[in-house]
């Protein structure tokens, strides 16, 4: 870690501690929590079959879940109304390293303050994209980049086609109460740049007993680090929609969206791409689970349709309330002419605080 990135850490943490100091007489409460998750393994992407293999023996981190620390604050203000506050950090538990790369800003996960109340919850700064949200509720592996078909293909790298990050910064957001099962949320992520758009996110949810719906829509004009900066008027649209139903049994997920780039500079970037995922969490006895997950997706471009299959089947051993166990197999294909599918396995631990 740099000393400017120790300077902020300290400064951050003398704040949190005058915070957490006042509580008694401000019923304020602050909570610190993270996610740390390491796994070792034979890791191999998709390849375009010239030279050799890029399979890789790795100790990487955050493959099933990024590692993470953080620091939750709610402040009672009276009359129903609090004010709170998210600050959170990528880790790289591997190297110790912050961020999930070099790329990243200190509180790249989550910076951000707001108001919540009986009329919902309104928050300004760095916070989740809401696409991302749906993206991981509603298919077996969450919110994994290492192993989610559906993360892969959207978010994650190299396959993932979004134009924005699983966060965004200088956004103002939006979130209903929840209304008899229904909840519903806007976001803007303001451009601040005579070069890029503003970018706008919607998303909405139904859940009722065993029975779970969610859709989100964006529209991508602007762009942070480790993303590449856009320009006016290149914009990405992407929708998502997922469903769940938990049969007892077996949690059954299905998943459904589209991309569409217009305007880029590029040619390549200026393409509709269509994606779905089918998976399942198969419980075994009352401590493991059975994860399942297919996905792909079809770029529709000049040079005809590229498909991108990826599937993963894992195992996922709970040892106590905080910590688990996994071990997966994915297998990556690209489908490109030339091209050779990756094979990967990985056993790891995560351990929540």
């Amino acid at each position: 870690m740099s000393l400017m990135k120790n300077r902020i850490a300290s400064a951050a943490a003398m704040a949190l501690t005058a915070f957490a100091c006042s509580g008694a007489s401000a019923q304020s409460s602050l909570t610190m929590y993270g996610i740390l998750d390491l796994s070792f393994g034979s890791f191999e992407n998709s390849y375009n079959g010239s030279g050799d293999s890029p399979r890789l023996t790795q100790v990487e981190s955050g493959k099933m879940t990024t590692s993470f620390i953080g620091f939750r604050g709610v402040e009672d203000l009276g009359g129903g109304l609090k004010a709170v506050f998210s600050l959170e950090s990528f880790l790289r538990m591997d190297s110790g390293a912050s961020g999930r790369s070099n790329a990243d800003v200190f509180w790249g996960r989550n910076a951000h303050v707001g108001l919540a109340g009986d009329f919902g919850k309104v928050v300004l700064g760095r916070m989740d994209n809401f696409l991302f949200q749906q993206a991981l509720m509603f298919n077996p592996y969450g919110g994994s980049f290492g192993f989610s078909p559906t993360v892969r293909l959207t978010f994650g790298g190299p396959a993932g086609n979004d134009k924005g990050d699983s966060a965004w910064s200088n956004a103002i957001a939006y979130y209903t109460p929840n209304l008899s099962g229904f909840s519903g949320a806007v976001q803007v992520q303001l451009a601040e740049s005579e070069t890029e758009g503003n970018s706008v996110g919607l998303m909405g949810s139904y859940s009722a007993g065993p029975f779970a719906i969610g859709v989100g829509y964006q529209t991508v004009k602007s762009a942070e680090a480790p993303k590449g900066n856009l320009v006016d008027p290149a914009k990405q649209t992407f929708g998502l929609v997922g469903v769940s139903y938990d049969f007892g049994v077996a949690k059954v997920f299905g998943q459904y969206g589209q991309f569409k780039g217009s305007d880029f500079a590029a040619a390549t970037d200026n393409i509709k791409t269509t994606l779905f995922q089918l998976g399942a969490a198969v419980p075994v006895g009352t401590s493991g689970k059975v994860l399942a997950s297919y996905g792909e997706s079809k770029e529709d471009n000049s040079t005809g349709d590229i498909k991108h299959k990826i599937f993963s089947l894992g195992y996922d051993h709970t040892l106590s309330k905080r910590t688990d166990v996994y071990a997966v197999y994915m297998r990556d294909d690209e489908g490109q002419a030339g091209w050779k599918a990756g094979n990967t396995v990985a056993f790891g631990i995560r351990t929540r605080f």
